[in-house]
């Protein structure tokens, strides 16, 4: 068997889990995501707007003669942050996949430069599907819920990968893996709020999962079918990882950070946002992976609950 790189040893020991597969790889990984949407998985609207560029993906030109593509998972923890609204203090969720403590992909790249010192390649971030390269090169496994999960971190981690003009001795390109408990656990399908995970078929319908409600942008109002008890994070959702096996020994994961007063909770519930209040408001909510054009919405839809 050949031995791992020795710059994917180095990661590791520094805080990332990484595999690289042959960037000639790039049109597999397109034909994985066309093919979904032609076999009626990925849902038309879906497709068109966000997933086109993935299905026809291209070497950057800034580095047309890549070698290798780099991918790198980064555990994260959860953080929850308090909104004070009147007279209570609640307490909202942001998860993994959000909230940044650091600027991930520029900490990636300089970890990379260091465990190739002293040699010197070049990294160009990849606009990939992340999720599929991550576990097309054997780095994670999908589960149910359609999210990858890593050893140890299970789906506690934030992905990003690059272009780099390396040339590896091992290529980790390989067929699409799931978790082996998933073949017969229901934990995050009898957990999904709005019926995305279900159990005819592993593909979720993304269209109905609250995540990509809740990230469409205030102006656009939630179904009429979306439970108001559905909703758990001030975005995304965090129903089917709580309650994966997978994830069993991270859940409880949070880094405690922000705090609203009811003055600044008031303002973010009003909705216009101008000037330079709005400039300090957007960066107090950048530091905890939130920003303005979730608010008021889904704020509104959880203190409205959590006060019933």
């Amino acid at each position: 068997m050949t031995r791992r790189p020795s710059f994917l040893r180095s990661l590791e020991r520094n805080g990332f889990y990484a595999s690289v597969v042959a960037a000639s790889h790039l049109e597999e990984l397109g034909e994985d995501i066309r093919s979904l949407h032609e076999a009626g998985l990925l849902d038309d609207g879906l497709y068109q707007t966000y997933m086109i560029p993935y299905g026809t993906p291209r070497l950057p030109r800034s580095l047309p003669k890549a070698k290798s593509i780099i991918v790198l998972a980064f555990p994260q923890s959860m953080v929850r942050t308090t909104f004070n609204w009147e007279g209570r203090k609640v307490k909202v969720v942001v998860p993994p996949t959000y909230f940044v403590r650091y600027n991930v992909t520029w900490l990636a790249r300089q970890e990379l430069k260091r465990a190739f010192h002293p040699k010197q390649f070049r990294f160009v971030r990849a606009a990939l599907p992340l999720k599929l390269l991550a576990v097309r090169s054997g780095l994670a496994k999908y589960g149910r819920n359609n999210i990858t999960y890593i050893p140890k971190y299970g789906s506690f981690h934030r992905l990003t990968a690059f272009y780099s003009d390396y040339e590896s001795p091992v290529d980790y390109w390989q067929e699409k893996e799931a978790l082996p408990l998933c073949a017969k656990c229901r934990a995050c399908l009898n957990a999904c709020p709005t019926g995305a995970i279900q159990k005819d078929r592993f593909q979720i319908r993304a269209e109905k999962c609250l995540t990509y409600l809740n990230e469409k942008t205030t102006k656009h109002a939630f179904p009429s079918w979306v439970n108001p008890s559905a909703h758990n994070s001030i975005i995304g959702c965090m129903r089917c990882q709580k309650a994966c096996p997978y994830d069993r020994d991270v859940i409880g994961w949070y880094e405690d950070n922000g705090n609203f007063s009811e003055a600044e909770t008031a303002y973010l519930l009003r909705g216009r946002f101008t000037g330079s209040k709005a400039d300090a408001m957007d960066r107090k909510l950048k530091r905890i992976g939130l920003d303005l054009t979730i608010f008021p919405r889904n704020l509104k839809v959880l203190l409205d609950f959590e006060g019933r």
